[in-house]
């Protein structure tokens, strides 16, 4: 088989979408990744307790409503069970505004719907009512609390409604004044609706992990997609040859450089350094065109180890042309690191016996900055071309600056 037709049996594979991930039949998941899902999961159920609150507290006044109907004098014998029972919900919706503190969710909802239900087995074993027994229907929505309204993880609310269903049980064991055919059909309604609960709780983790899964795969998509975008975006503004800053990713960078300090009104602290090797088609002539590339990688390795900061960088302007651009510095500052490079270069000792003024290697730098009235990186490569053809014209081997008069000033 052909490359083009690995690549193309390759790229035809559709990517892994999280959704087709198989969950073992108890759905937890390794080590980090169920730590990971546990805090979606509470982020997602800090959401939906806050506005389930709200509903609670309507349920709640609807009961009260119901009970002042059928007996009002029930809601003196009631009131503070049910004001006990809903301190745990007013600290859960507290807590729900507070990022720092999900973890603490899971044990206060199970306290929240542990208190609901004990609270209400107490009232149906302590009050005096053909009705009472209803109190035992509490247990249903301290069930429904945890599985349909607040959502959290399976296993808390397993033990949670394993716990309630022992707190019903021995309730019923104690209440003396409740018909004995009735203790077994609450058991079985309440029991059924823990099961029912469990079912469809089940089920819905499984497919908020089917969906955590699924993101996490599509990050990891986007970080690979982005990473080779990244990459992509260093090759195509590398040079290949030297590992400068090839001309195109050049302009980018030195426009964006040249908007910085006009936003930061910092125009006196920007230079372009444009030098050219003296003589380098003679060297080619003499050497050979891969001696030259040597030459090329060997002299841009220079000024790429002298650069100390992320923004300034080294580009290759075009055949033996390159060009330093200088950021956060002082007109003096810039003069220093052209000298330097230029005297760095010439210490390489690369030998050239096709030059007219040395034996070795050398350049001639034309150093400008940012001006009034220069906006863009073609305008300020152009100031420092003419500040290099002078340094060519009057030797070579040497620095000239273009000031901000215009003047040509050799150093």
């Amino acid at each position: 088989m052909s490359g083009s037709a690995k690549i193309a049996n390759h790229t035809s594979e559709p990517l892994p979408s999280g959704t087709d991930i198989q969950l073992p039949w108890h759905l937890r998941l390794p080590g980090m990744l169920e730590r990971e899902f546990i805090l979606y999961l509470l982020k997602f159920s800090q959401r939906v307790i806050f506005a389930s609150i709200f509903v609670v507290l309507i349920i709640y006044a609807s009961v009260v409503y119901f009970e002042q109907q059928l007996d009002a004098e029930l809601i003196q014998q009631t009131w503070r069970l049910r004001l006990l029972s809903l301190m745990p919900m007013a600290a859960l919706w507290w807590l729900c505004q507070k990022d720092g503190h999900v973890a603490a969710i899971q044990p206060l909802v199970a306290t929240s719907a542990l208190v609901l239900a004990t609270s209400h087995d107490f009232l149906a074993m302590s009050v005096q009512h053909e009705f009472a027994f209803c109190y035992y229907l509490a247990n249903i929505f301290a069930i429904l609390l945890m599985s349909t309204l607040f959502r959290i993880s399976l296993l808390w609310a397993l033990a949670s409604n394993l716990v309630i269903l022992v707190s019903l049980t021995l309730s019923l064991k104690l209440n003396t004044h409740m018909p004995g055919a009735l203790k077994p059909i609450i058991l079985y309604i309440i029991t059924g609706c823990t099961l029912l609960s469990l079912v469809g709780h089940y089920f819905f983790e499984r497919l908020m992990r089917q969906h955590f899964l699924a993101e996490r795969v599509m990050d990891l998509h986007r970080n690979e997609l982005h990473s080779a975008n990244m990459a992509l975006e260093s090759q195509a503004a590398e040079d290949a040859l030297t590992g400068t800053v090839n001309r195109r990713g050049m302009e980018i960078r030195l426009g964006s450089l040249i908007h910085h300090a006009r936003h930061n009104q910092q125009i006196d602290q920007l230079y372009v350094l444009l030098f050219d090797i003296d003589f380098f088609k003679q060297f080619n002539d003499t050497y050979g065109h891969l001696e030259g590339d040597g030459c090329l990688k060997q002299v841009s390795a220079v000024p790429k180890s002298m650069i100390q900061s992320e923004l300034d960088f080294v580009a290759r302007y075009g055949g033996e042309e390159f060009v330093v651009a200088l950021s956060g510095i002082t007109l003096n500052d810039a003069l220093v690191f052209a000298e330097r490079m230029r005297s760095r270069i010439e210490r390489l000792g690369i030998a050239h016996t096709g030059s007219r003024v040395s034996k070795v290697v050398t350049v001639s730098i034309g150093v400008a900055g940012l001006v009034p009235g220069v906006n863009r990186a073609d305008e300020l490569i152009k100031r420092a071309d003419e500040a290099l053809y002078e340094a060519k014209g009057i030797g070579r081997n040497r620095t000239v600056l273009l000031d901000d008069k215009n003047n040509l000033v050799p150093q």
